[in-house]
């Protein structure tokens, strides 16, 4: 696929990339520390292992997306019959959600899999009431939770329809397995609750995550990023769903249950909870609704097409697909911004990533998370990257530096920016290496760094050396990527207790 190799990389998978390039004992800590998405970290690691490049990431998504389209025809087929499931199977292959995030080296295709298994597997498990049922039904719920935060609004949808339709009235001795599978769910909840910390996220205090406008917002562009897009394509499946809504609350009140509490009951929380934080509601985190949605759709084109011949149901099902591949995607690629496409593209990338295999060792430590670090592997995945949203998490992953570290280094995106390496190489003294290349000032403090302080000591004087040489700059980013990174590692600074003011001085200085 194009998208694979021609996409410009983006942040957020020089996480992942950089994350599981680590031995898996790293990996392993790196997560219960962060929280997140065990189960695609580890995923990643093994990929890694066979092919140690970003592209490697990116195939995991690829298959992820393919192997969705089956289970959704399967789920569509046990909801509706074989008509429905044609339609879901299509609906879900030509989502522009799915097409973007099914190049992007994330775990939302791996989510929305497990996330359609699960639902296939607990319908499964309604209908056929057996222990070995529930048990595969059980597990699959388990594999969302460990491969998003977000896992835990569709097991929570599964367990209120259960409960539902349970009310005491079958064998206990059946519920096992879910009652072993929540048990060992508890893990993951410890690792949301880690990482809702690092976001702010409590139960009380501050205002709400969002308001019903932001959460209803979520929720439109999501239903548009599934199916439709916008304008006549969007109206044409916002149709089916009315009317495979219709036909579900008077015949499959079980799985119409389902897909409202999986689709409403993350944007309700983030309306209800209260916290101090600013809300990330992408359509994005709601693609584990994509393959109910898929269903529903599916079910209303099986009610049209119900009375005509399998010929003529044979071109309906076609012509929907037709209609699904000509939508808009109705979702925004987020590698499609400018400064994405001119900092992470392969141009932007090769000569400062071949200068960096040729230069980064084992045991080195690479400031932040970036796509440079993440072109440049496998021999940036021998180092130690460190994470730049706070303090603590820089100080835990630090914990797996190896003292005294040999180098430090520090990579800046600068498009557009004054930055040269003469003046850098003025303001930092000559135990600092600088190379200016296009886009990208890669800055390499030479050790030995003996300590956690000294090693953040050296990597404020780079941030605080290119915030003064690129003042003269119409476009310096001083409060954003320079003021940010500086603040958060004086904080840390300062938990260490060493002055940032100190930081700012060579790392023998007494």
């Amino acid at each position: 696929m194009p998208a694979v190799v021609d996409e410009p990389l983006f942040e957020d998978e020089a996480v992942t990339g950089l994350v599981a390039a680590r031995p898996l004992s790293d990996v392993l800590e790196t997560v219960w520390d962060r929280g997140g998405a065990p189960a695609h970290f580890v995923l990643a690691y093994l990929a890694l292992r066979v092919d140690p490049s970003a592209e490697a990431i990116r195939w995991i998504s690829v298959a992820c997306a393919l192997a969705l389209v089956p289970v959704c025809v399967d789920l569509g087929r046990r909801v509706a019959g074989p008509v429905a499931g044609a339609v879901a199977g299509t609906t879900v292959a030509t989502s522009g959600l799915l097409a973007i995030y099914g190049s992007f080296g994330r775990m939302y295709t791996l989510f929305a899999l497990v996330a359609a298994l699960a639902f296939d597997l607990f319908l499964r498990a309604l209908r056929e009431r057996t222990s070995r049922a529930v048990a595969a039904a059980s597990a699959a719920a388990w594999l969302v939770v460990a491969v998003h935060p977000y896992g835990a609004f569709a097991v929570g949808a599964e367990a209120l329809v259960a409960l539902a339709l349970w009310r005491g009235r079958r064998p206990l001795r059946r519920a096992v397995p879910a009652a072993l599978a929540a048990l060992a769910m508890v893990p993951f909840a410890v690792l949301d609750l880690r990482l809702a910390n690092r976001f702010s996220v409590g139960v009380s205090g501050g205002s709400s995550i969002a308001g019903p406008d932001d959460a209803l917002d979520q929720v439109r562009r999501a239903v548009q990023g599934f199916a439709g897009g916008s304008g006549v394509t969007l109206v044409v499946f916002l149709a089916l769903a009315a009317v495979g809504s219709y036909v579900l609350v008077r015949t499959r009140r079980d799985f119409a249950a389902l897909t409202l509490l999986a689709l409403g009951a993350a944007p309700l929380l983030f309306v209800l909870v209260r916290t101090g934080s600013n809300p990330d509601l992408s359509p994005r985190h709601l693609i584990y609704v994509l393959p109910l949605w898929s269903v529903v759709v599916g079910t209303g084109a099986a009610r049209a097409l119900a009375r005509l011949p399998h010929a003529a149901q044979l071109a309906g099902v076609t012509a929907l697909a037709v209609v699904g591949l000509l939508a808009p995607a109705g979702v925004r690629d987020p590698r499609d911004t400018g400064y994405t496409q001119r900092v992470g593209s392969a141009g932007a990338l090769a000569e400062p990533a071949r200068w960096l295999r040729s230069t980064v060792d084992g045991g080195d430590v690479l400031y932040p998370y970036a796509s440079v670090y993440l072109a440049a592997l496998p021999e940036t995945g021998e180092a130690l990257t460190l994470p730049r949203a706070q303090p603590d998490p820089i100080l835990s992953a630090l914990e797996l530096a190896d003292f005294p570290v040999r180098e430090a280094f520090v990579a800046v995106p600068a498009p557009g920016i004054r930055l040269q390496a003469e003046g850098m190489r003025a303001r930092l003294g000559p135990r600092f290496v600088v190379r200016r290349f296009e886009v990208w000032l890669l800055v390499r403090a030479r050790g030995p760094l003996r300590s956690r302080a000294e090693l953040l000591g050296a990597i404020v004087r780079v941030l605080t050396a290119a915030r003064d040489e690129a003042q003269g700059s119409p476009r310096a980013p001083t409060r954003s990527y320079f003021g940010f990174n500086r603040r958060v590692l004086c904080e840390a600074l300062r938990t260490l207790e060493r002055p940032c003011e100190r930081a700012d001085q060579p790392p023998d200085a007494p």
